[in-house]
């Protein structure tokens, strides 16, 4: 008999922790499918009567990343897509075996899901990841210089002197976000820290949000 009810509780036990493994959270979303279906999105072109603008806010981070001053910069709907150009590239350069996304965001590393959250009241998964500093500023600078992505007329919004910014940059991350419904972009965030060696002072954050503004009718 007390094997029989031993048997019966450790039946008992292991139905409950299934029950419970089954009400748990869902698992993280698939970065590497989070930013395909982002970067995809963000390779689609306007009609001929509508283009896309966005906004870069310019946020300079404090302790713990809290935000100290915002500044937000309109972006043009030509410099979005030279932008967006930039973000997505024209082929594959993530990985060594060449698969992968492109452009700048083919140079991260370390990208994993930091879960869903909700911007806006829209809810999104999240993805971040982190730059090789040596590869993000020549990236751009080659960009700027050959022009046939940023270009030198479209500028990098808020980002100031390259050849400071070569000088000062220790380190750059990203998040992504992406609506969970449609995998759709939503924003953009790219923060750098720069080291002024000349100085005792810590490192400056910067955070550059990048989203899309309503749509902008064309002129004819």
């Amino acid at each position: 008999m007390k094997r029989l009810s031993l048997g019966l509780l450790t039946c008992a036990l292991l139905f409950t922790g299934a029950a419970f493994a089954g009400c748990g959270e869902d698992p993280p979303a698939n970065p590497d499918q989070v930013i395909e279906r982002a970067l995809a999105d963000l390779s689609e072109p306007g009609s001929e009567s509508e283009a896309v603008g966005a906004e870069v806010a310019v946020t300079s981070l404090g302790f713990e990343d809290q935000s100290l001053r915002t500044r937000t910069l309109a972006v043009e709907p030509g410099v979005y897509s030279a932008i967006r150009e930039a973000i997505v590239g024209s082929g594959p350069q993530g990985g060594s075996t060449g698969s992968g996304p492109g452009g700048l965001i083919g140079l991260a590393d370390g990208v994993k899901s930091e879960g869903s959250e909700q911007i806006d009241g829209v809810e999104v998964e999240h993805v971040s990841g982190t730059f090789d500093v040596g590869k993000l500023v020549g990236t751009l600078s080659g960009a700027i210089e050959s022009g046939d992505t940023i270009g030198a007329g479209a500028g990098l919004p808020g980002l100031g002197d390259l050849e400071q910014l070569r000088e000062t940059l220790t380190e750059a991350t990203f998040d992504l976000y992406a609506a969970t419904g449609d995998g759709s972009f939503e924003r953009l965030d790219l923060t750098l820290s720069l080291d002024d060696r000349e100085t005792a002072l810590p490192p400056t954050r910067i955070r550059f949000s990048l989203t899309e503004t309503d749509v902008i009718e064309a002129t004819p």
